[in-house]
């Protein structure tokens, strides 16, 4: 069976679909998990820096 160029024109079509649509499926899986590691880093430097400190210091600094 012989595919004519229209056909391999839409299967040219099909392929740069496909292709293009996994990229950006990719892509955004990998955003996406790059934006919740940060968040999961900032929630981690926000409850570090909870607590009571005293304001007087040992360390002196006088400039």
């Amino acid at each position: 069976m012989q595919i004519g160029h229209l056909g391999r024109i839409g299967i040219g079509w099909g392929i740069i679909t496909v292709l293009g649509i996994g990229g950006f499926v990719y892509s955004k899986r990998s955003v996406d998990k790059n934006r919740y590691e940060n968040m999961k880093i900032r929630e981690r430097m926000r409850k570090s820096n909870v607590g009571d400190y005293s304001v007087e210091s040992p360390r002196r600094f006088d400039a």
